[in-house]
């Protein structure tokens, strides 16, 4: 197969006419041969069971949001389709008519579309094996449910609830499978025409053989094999009519065409039903895939008491979908390389990789080839078959990769708007945004994120900064020393003058400070940015002053913000009693509420 050559699900080989032997000439084949002293080259050539149609579905219930583990799967289908030149199909599974709800299947229609996972066929779409709903596919049931019937495969139960019940207690009580024993599979035409005339409630249960067993090749978890006699006849259509999960679920993969069923290992035991329907209606069979539960830091299940997951909370939270959809990718699937940096559109690509070779034969006559291989970044056949842990420090990661990866103009925009919606600033756009982008997006993983680290650059918590213990070493440095020369410089009119003429003037303003109180390096650096930021770290200074001399200036601002303009900065930075500071004395914290955030 060729899946055996660097997975890829087509080969082609082009020999150069001038320079290949007359064999190849010739003949005209998928496998080529000479002598056994001179070379060989083999290539193999590979199509789905499905007529070379790959047809994959996602089929969510709409009784609730969008999981993550929901999400993986249907991003899985999707990589799929799109790597092989195939179609993705979304169906609804909405037979449990008490909790399907349309407000749920739109919230999982938006999820969808939000992550980018645009579906060829299914609801708002259309296509040709419709329709896409199951509840609006009954008539299609009853048709296949009537030819197990007639051919044998079901037959009518008309079991009572408590006759059910009884013989489940039995099983437990002989430590038996908990299987159906009663008399319907063998029971006579009369008998069924008697309850018929008395109008008693039956379902159809699917005649399993009592001997055997079934055995699958699944692409994840390799041979799976199940016993026949541990099964028991087993419903297919409930007494009200509804079909069940199971041969709703058949019928639609098998009159969709769908070729591949990729889907949560929790299915895995629903195969068996599954195959011995497709085989009674004598349906192609797909081809399984059971992708591994996502599990929390404890290794269970993920679940509501781990924190947020559903699509649409961490949509709330500010992620973006790329980085969703990257991390959700390398949830149990990796391409073989260190790289974890990738685009949806990378992960569903299928690209040509081009080799040139040359062979010698005995006569010392080189033959020069050129192989061109179709290589598909994702590949089913690389998901791992272990439980994936979610890890959300690592998404919150991925999402600042993505998040600083989006041009700097649709950056700009996405956190401005926040800045704005939040109620910081009174613009979303313009210089001053511009220039805040650029310098905080380091800090950013999620859109979030941007409100306190703007609000933490527009603040000024002088006072708590110098009572800190992290602060002695600065304040002992004759802090008070180049306070008073700030002060002096600021009251001269030095620092207005210099920042009005942006940072170009205020690194020289900066560079001539220095020099008159002979600092330079972090004996300078590390003053400053104590004295006018009122911290100890934060973003490149320069750039952080400036910025904060123009939000004073360009009045860009909200007053509730708890911004620190560059005059009020100075006030406060009078009113520090250094004498009380160096001799360890506890230093007040600032009245006003303008002086920190």
């Amino acid at each position: 197969m060729a899946s055996l050559v660097l997975n890829t699900p087509w080969l082609r080989i082009r020999s150069l006419p001038e320079l290949a032997p007359t064999f190849l000439r010739r003949r005209q084949s998928s496998s080529f041969y000479c002598s056994r002293r001179s070379f060989a080259v083999v290539a193999c050539f590979s199509a789905s069971n499905n007529g070379g149609s790959v047809r994959v579905r996602f089929a969510p219930s709409p009784t609730g949001n969008l999981h993550v583990g929901g999400a993986r799967t249907a991003l899985f289908n999707y990589l799929f389709a799109r790597s092989k030149g195939g179609k993705f199909v979304l169906r609804i599974e909405d037979t449990d008519l008490e909790r399907s709800t349309r407000e749920s299947e739109a919230a999982v229609l938006q999820d969808l579309s939000w992550l980018g996972l645009d579906w060829d066929e299914g609801p708002g779409v259309g296509g040709d094996f419709g329709p896409y709903r199951q509840s609006e596919r009954n008539a299609l049931y009853q048709q296949y449910a009537k030819k197990l019937l007639e051919s044998g495969h079901v037959y009518r139960c008309f079991c009572s609830s408590e006759e059910l019940v009884k013989m489940k207690e039995i099983a437990k009580l002989k430590q038996l499978p908990p299987v159906y024993t009663g008399k319907w599979a063998t029971a006579s035409e009369a008998e069924i025409e008697q309850e018929l005339e008395k109008g008693t409630p039956f379902t159809y249960r699917f005649r399993v053989p009592k001997e055997g067993s079934l055995k699958i090749n699944d692409l994840i978890r390799g041979e799976v094999c199940w016993n026949l006699d541990t099964l028991g006849d087993f419903v297919v259509m409930r007494s009200n009519g509804q079909p069940v999960y199971n041969f709703c679920v058949t019928v639609d993969d098998a009159t969709m065409a769908i070729s591949h069923v990729i889907r949560a290992e929790e299915h895995l035991p629903n195969t068996l039903r599954q195959a011995l329907i497709y085989k009674a209606l004598e349906f192609p069979m797909p081809q399984f895939a059971h992708v591994s539960l996502i599990l929390a830091p404890d290794r269970s299940k993920l679940s509501k008491r781990h924190g947020a997951t559903s699509v649409g909370q961490y949509r709330e939270m500010g992620y973006l979908p790329q980085g969703m959809v990257n991390y959700l990718a390398l949830l149990g699937w990796g391409d073989g390389t260190e790289n974890e940096f990738f685009t949806l559109e990378e992960l569903g690509r299928s690209f040509l990789l081009t080799i040139n070779f040359t062979l010698f034969d005995l006569h010392r006559h080189h033959h020069v080839f050129v192989l061109d291989f179709a290589v598909e970044k994702f590949s089913i056949e690389r998901v791992n078959k272990s439980g994936a842990i979610f890890d959300s420090t690592k998404l919150r990661w991925m999402n600042g990769q993505h998040l600083r990866a989006l041009p700097i103009e649709k950056l700009t925009k996405l956190v401005g708007e926040r800045w704005k919606s939040v109620g910081i600033l009174t613009a979303s756009e313009g210089v001053f945004v511009d220039e805040a982008v650029e310098l905080l997006k380091d800090g950013i993983d999620l859109v979030t994120d941007s409100e306190k680290v703007l609000l933490n650059l527009l603040s000024y918590p002088l006072h708590s900064t110098l009572a800190s213990a992290e602060a002695k070493p600065a304040v002992e440095d004759k802090l008070h020393e180049v306070a008073a020369s700030l002060i002096a410089a600021y009251d001269s009119g030095e620092i207005p003058s210099a920042l009005a003429e942006g940072q170009a003037g205020w690194q020289k303003w900066v560079k001539a400070f220095g020099k008159s109180l002979k600092r330079k390096g972090k004996s300078l650096f590390m003053p400053l940015r104590v004295l006018l930021t009122g911290k100890l770290h934060g973003p490149e200074m320069a750039t952080s002053i400036v910025l904060i001399h123009k939000a004073g200036s360009l009045g860009i601002v909200v007053p509730q913000a708890g911004f620190v303009s560059m005059e009020e900065r100075f006030k406060i930075l009078r009113e520090v009693d250094w004498e009380a500071l160096n001799k360890g004395e506890s230093v007040p914290v600032e009245s006003t509420a303008a002086a920190s955030t």
